[in-house]
């Protein structure tokens, strides 16, 4: 069952592994999908590859994000009003599990899915720290891959 956490733009901040420059991104319609024990984060960030300037920072980020999905360290939101409702129904199941998915483009877009853990930050808002890359989808396509357990090891023996 999905569950909107914020409709209106949200600012986010992504971090990579191996020294790839950060980025900040706008992402809307956050949602939050329960199934049993497992919650699914979904942020669409269609809208930064909308951009009329292409040399704004926003499809910069996005562009690179689409390059360098697979070295996603952590996406924080310093939003007070997602992690006030994310905690609430984290906090309704005994063994909560976490996944963040990123929706990136309309149609023929890329969605890609992560294991995360989350954290509170002292100054409000939440981070999402990725522990593994699970899956890419290409909608328009329909092909589907998913990370080999040799991809996954060798992500963590650079982190």
């Amino acid at each position: 069952m999905k569950h909107p956490l914020r409709k209106t733009p949200s600012h986010l901040h992504l971090t990579y592994k191996y020294g790839e420059p950060a980025g900040g991104l706008l992402g809307r319609n956050v949602m939050l999908d329960q199934d049993g024990d497992t919650f699914t984060l979904e942020i669409d960030l269609t809208g930064n590859l909308r951009a009329r300037n292409k040399s704004s920072a926003w499809y910069v980020a996005a562009t690179n994000l689409v390059r360098h999905h697979h070295k996603l360290k952590a996406l924080q939101c310093p939003d007070n009003l997602v992690r006030a409702r994310l905690l609430r129904a984290w906090e309704s199941v005994p063994h909560p599990k976490l996944k963040l998915r990123l929706l990136m483009g309309e149609g023929d877009g890329q969605v890609f899915v992560y294991d995360v853990a989350p954290h509170s930050l002292f100054t409000g808002g939440i981070q999402l720290d990725v522990q593994a890359y699970l899956e890419e989808e290409e909608t328009a396509a329909g092909h589907q891959w998913m990370a080999t357990a040799a991809e996954v090891n060798d992500d963590r023996e650079h982190a």
